[in-house]
Formats: structure tokens, C-alpha cells, sequence
């Protein structure tokens, strides 16, 4: 009698197949997961490139005025005056959420607006990259298109560093996110344990939340939220499928988020409150031979001159300069919109009186008391007061800096 183990049946069931073994073309084609994408890549280096580029920028036009607004929260965060102007700010648009972000950063740290503004710069590059690799991925699968943006994105920081507006990149950077949320919010699909039909519709709490941060963007620049808003709508119109009435609430309660936000803004009212003009990135002067005098740094007389102080002086760059290390001057060359247009008009002229060679030094005395200037930065044709001591002047354009007494 045999032992041996029955044969077993054959079965029906066929045997798989041997995984195919990969070939040196496959290696090229299939990345590694370890291997960051293009768009990770380039984007870092453009990122440190830009971020340490921004430590030398100077301070005129939209950087000097930037730099100003945060000099402005760091001596008062509740009570801040005009960026430029030594009087008190009622309603002006230039203190954002962002720039009350960067005036506690600057009162917990100890630094300067510019030092402020430069580690700005390198968040809200930071903000922008990630944006756009967010929204690409949204838009299409292939990892190459994001790449496509780098290189405007270099070109435009790079052009004119000092004109480059720190609160419309942040709130370029904030919409890119929010169009991104956006289309995830349409597009999401309930879990499939759920036993619901595949739907499209936003949460209560997500349609909430991205009308905060358009209300956000809305404080911050307008002209963006504008954008924003549009870019949301058509999001939802193209990606919505859903019914209509559930979709028409919850986005009915972003628009009033939205609306809440920059309406309870403290420091002004986002709906109501009229927005600065941009800044002039340009002058040309006689002493500087009627060509351009952007990118002066004025560090000859930012270096005297003590934050807080007033200066007499119709040179643009010398203002944005003075303001943006924490000084004021007597009349800004882009007023700001919630100034007073009877006061804005007087310091205008008090300048143009000051400067003016025929006015004699007792209404000058008077200008100076009045406005409590102790300094005036004056050109190479400006005929200096009799009793002003000149401290520093500059080789490039013949421009001097003197202080007056005290009246």
C-alpha cells in the first residue's frame, strides 16, 4: 500500500505572471519618488536668489514707502501716523492686515522697517511659488507648466526692485492660494462609505473661510480683490456641479465673509476707504542734469538724521528714503488719500515758500516753527538758510544736508 500524497487536482485558476523586469529605458522614463519635481527645483533657487537680492534694495518708491508704514506701526501700533506725514493716520489705506503683521514683527524683533520689508520679501516669494505650484497642479497634471512662470516671475522682481509693491505680491500670492482652495472645494467628492451620490458642493466652513481671505486680499489691494473675486466666480462656474440653491448659499455666505472682514477692519473701512496713489519711481531734478535719481540710497543723510524728525526737501527719492528709515517729511510728493486736501495743500506750499530764493528768512523761521522741521535736504541750486549747518552732503547729485534750529 503506497503513502505517498495524492497528486492535487489541476486547477482552473491561471497562475499570474511574473512582474516584468524593469528595463534601463524604464529607469528614464519614471522618476524617483526621492527626486523633487522641476518646478521645486527652480523655484528654490529662484527663491534664495530673489530673498537675498531683496536685503539691497534701496529705499525709494514703493520700498521706502513700505518700509515707512512699518517704522510707522513699530513706534505706534494702535495710533500709527501718515507713512510720511508727522501727523495722525484717520482711515489710511496703507495700514493692512499685512502691514499690522509686519509692524508686530518689527516691535517683537527690534527690526527695521527695511529689515522687515526684506524678510517680507522672501515670505511672500515663498507664498507666490507655492500659489502657482497649487494652482497648476489644480489645472493640469503636468509638472512642467508651473515652470513656464519662473521666468516672467524673475524678469519682473529683477527689472526694478525698488517699484516692486510688497502688499500686491502678498496679495497676488494669498489669491493664487485661494483659487486653488477654490477648486478643490468645487471638485471634492464625498468618501465612498458615505453611501451619497458624488457631489461638488463646499462645505459651510470652506466657503466661509474663502471668503475671509478675499476679504483679506480686499484690505490689502484692491485691485487684486477685484481679480480674485472674478477668478473665484469662474472657478465655480466651470468646476460647480451641483444643484444650484445649496451652491448659491454657501457662496452667498463667502460673499458675506467677505464683505464682514473689510468692513470691522479696524483702521478703515475696506469698502469705503479710498486707496493711496502708486508712487512715482522716477524724478529728474536739476541736480542730478535732469536724468532719473532712482536708486540713490541717501544713507549720506539717513544717517543724521534721527526717526521721527522732519525734513523740509521737494526731492522724491530723498523722501521716500527719509521715510522708509523712519524720518517724516514736511509735504510727501504722492499724497496720501486720507489726508486732508486743505492740509495737503498748505504743506505744499510751505515748501515751495521755503525753497523759494526770494523769501526772506523770517517767513522761513515761521515755516519751520510751524511744521517743527529740523532739517532740510536741499539741491545744489536751493539757496541754503542763514542759520542751517550742513552736515553731509553727496558726491553724485550736489545735495545738501543741514539742520535748523529748533523754533
Amino acid at each position: 500500500m503506497s503513502l505517498s500524497s495524492p497528486t492535487p487536482a489541476p486547477s482552473d485558476t491561471p497562475t499570474p505572471a511574473p512582474p516584468p523586469t524593469p528595463t534601463e529605458d524604464d529607469a528614464h522614463v519614471v522618476a524617483p519618488r526621492w527626486l523633487p519635481s522641476p518646478y521645486v527645483l527652480l523655484g528654490g533657487v529662484l527663491w534664495a536668489v530673489l530673498s537675498a537680492a531683496a536685503w539691497n534694495v534701496p529705499m525709494c518708491c514703493e520700498a521706502g514707502l513700505n518700509a515707512a508704514v512699518v517704522e510707522r506701526l513699530r513706534t505706534s501700533l494702535l495710533h500709527p501716523a501718515f507713512p510720511m506725514t508727522d501727523l495722525p493716520a484717520v482711515a489710511s489705506a496703507h495700514y493692512s492686515p499685512y502691514a499690522l503683521l509686519q509692524g508686530l514683527t518689527a516691535r517683537a524683533s527690534g527690526l527695521s522697517g527695511q529689515s522687515v520689508l526684506a524678510l517680507s520679501a522672501a515670505v511672500n516669494l515663498a507664498l507666490l511659488l507655492t500659489g502657482i505650484g497649487r494652482l497648476a497642479r489644480l489645472l493640469t497634471p503636468n509638472r512642467w507648466v508651473p515652470v513656464l512662470a519662473l521666468v516672467p516671475l524673475a524678469l519682473i522682481h529683477w527689472a526694478d526692485p525698488g517699484r516692486w509693491s510688497a502688499p500686491s505680491t502678498f496679495a497676488v500670492a494669498v489669491t493664487l492660494h485661494l483659487w486653488a482652495w477654490t477648486g478643490h472645494a468645487v471638485t471634492r467628492l464625498p468618501r465612498a462609505s458615505s453611501g451619497t451620490l458624488p457631489g461638488r458642493t463646499p462645505r459651510w466652513a470652506e466657503a466661509a473661510g474663502i471668503g475671509v481671505l478675499l476679504g483679506l486680499v480686499l484690505l490689502v489691494h484692491p485691485p487684486t480683490a477685484l481679480g480674485a473675486a472674478l477668478g473665484v466666480v469662474a472657478l465655480v462656474a466651470v468646476k460647480q456641479r451641483t444643484r444650484i440653491r445649496p451652491t448659491l448659499r454657501r457662496w452667498a455666505l463667502a460673499g458675506l465673509c467677505a464683505v464682514a472682514v473689510a468692513a470691522v477692519w479696524p483702521y478703515y473701512n475696506g469698502l469705503t476707504a479710498a486707496q493711496p496713489p502708486l508712487s512715482t519711481g522716477t524724478t529728474s531734478s536739476p541736480e542730478s542734469g535732469g536724468k532719473p535719481t532712482t536708486g540713490e540710497p541717501y544713507t549720506w543723510a539717513t544717517a543724521h538724521v534721527p526717526p521721527g524728525e522732519v525734513v523740509l526737501t521737494d526731492s522724491v527719492p530723498a523722501m521716500y528714503a527719509l521715510a522708509g528709515h523712519g524720518a517724516f517729511v514736511l509735504a510727501e510728493a504722492v499724497p496720501d488719500a486720507g489726508l486732508p486736501a486743505a492740509e495737503r495743500r498748505a504743506r505744499s506750499r510751505a515748501v515751495t515758500a521755503y525753497l523759494d530764493a526770494a523769501t526772506g528768512q523770517e517767513e522761513r523761521d515761521r515755516i519751520s516753527a510751524r511744521y517743527g522741521v529740523r532739517w532740510v535736504l536741499l539741491t545744489r541750486f536751493q539757496k541754503l538758510p542763514a542759520d542751517a549747518s550742513v552736515l553731509a552732503y553727496s558726491p553724485r547729485t550736489g545735495e545738501v544736508l543741514a539742520r535748523v534750529p529748533e523754533r
